[in-house]
């Protein structure tokens, strides 16, 4: 064969591996993982016009899937091509206001094909995103920071979302910050300073809500637990462990807290094979929150 001809059949080659990568199907990998992380202000820490510092890590973590809060100042086009930098070829945003720095969405990016969505803002503060990836549901959200009575509206508006769909009894996952407690953290919070924390930001400003009857409220998380939802990271961990303050937030909360969540359905709770919350020398301090990890196997 002369060299015309290898060259030729060098470039089919690599073609033909160019074809074959991306037509990945979700059913290929035997587990998937998928990380959800409040990335604080638009990723306001990273100073890189094209959040070079956040892709870095996103590439280390070779998730399948993640699940964004805080989008702040992203527009479709700018989501995408930082997706594609960290090797996620299809990506949806809740909504965009490019200038407005109190305009928060969230986001999700996936190495598999994202279907079927649907952008849901009305009734809900930060809104909600609802998409498909394979046979897998996913509804990405941030709740009201204010209000409890505003988030026990919001959680269950996703609940009946959710119930009256075409799959309710399907694969689902519910990721987010959800800015409410969780009933199984209960007897640390009951050791902790945490109520007496937010009485006084309650006498600070007064606009705050988020304590039920002076008491800290677990409605939000019991309203999932009474759907049939499951806690992923309390399948795997007993002990309590805190989303947030990270180490550069420290002076935010003089209580560790549990704000981060992955929730999913029954269908789904024998195929958590892990959970973790992502603590290394990177989410310690480009964020407020630490992210969250679950492993799951596609099956």
């Amino acid at each position: 064969m002369n060299k015309t001809k290898l060259k030729i059949a060098a470039v089919l080659c690599s073609m033909l591996l160019s074809a074959s990568a991306s037509f990945a199907s979700i059913e290929t990998p035997k587990e998937l993982k998928m990380i959800s992380y409040n990335a604080y202000c638009g990723m306001k820490l990273d100073d890189t016009e094209t959040k070079d510092k956040f892709i870095e890590w996103a590439k280390a973590q070779d998730a399948d899937i993640i699940a964004w809060q805080e989008m702040n100042h992203f527009t479709r086009e700018k989501l995408e091509k930082f997706a594609a930098a960290y090797g996620h070829k299809y990506a949806v945003l809740l909504k965009e206001k490019p200038g407005d720095d109190a305009f928060f969405s969230v986001a999700i990016t996936s190495k598999y094909p994202i279907i079927n969505v649907n952008k849901v803002v009305d009734n809900l503060w930060h809104g909600a995103l609802y998409a498909d990836i394979g046979n897998y549901h996913f509804v990405v959200t941030h709740m009201n920071p204010f209000w409890t009575a505003k988030r026990v509206d919001e959680i269950n508006l996703i609940i009946d979302s959710i119930k009256y769909s075409r799959d309710p009894n399907g694969k689902w996952i519910i990721a987010g910050d959800l800015n409410s407690f969780s009933p199984a953290d209960k007897n640390d919070y009951d050791k902790s300073n945490l109520l007496n924390d937010i009485k006084e930001k309650e006498k600070k400003s007064p606009i705050l809500e988020n304590l039920v009857d002076g008491q800290l409220s677990y409605t939000v998380q019991q309203n999932l637990i009474d759907a049939g939802f499951i806690d992923a990271l309390k399948l795997k961990h007993k002990e309590f462990i805190a989303t947030a303050p990270t180490k550069v937030f420290y002076d935010q909360a003089s209580t560790p807290l549990r704000y981060d969540y992955i929730y999913v359905s029954p269908k789904l709770k024998n195929n958590v094979v892990d959970v973790k919350v992502l603590k290394d020398d990177f989410t310690d301090k480009y964020s407020d929150h630490y992210p969250v990890q679950m492993i799951i196997k596609n099956q």
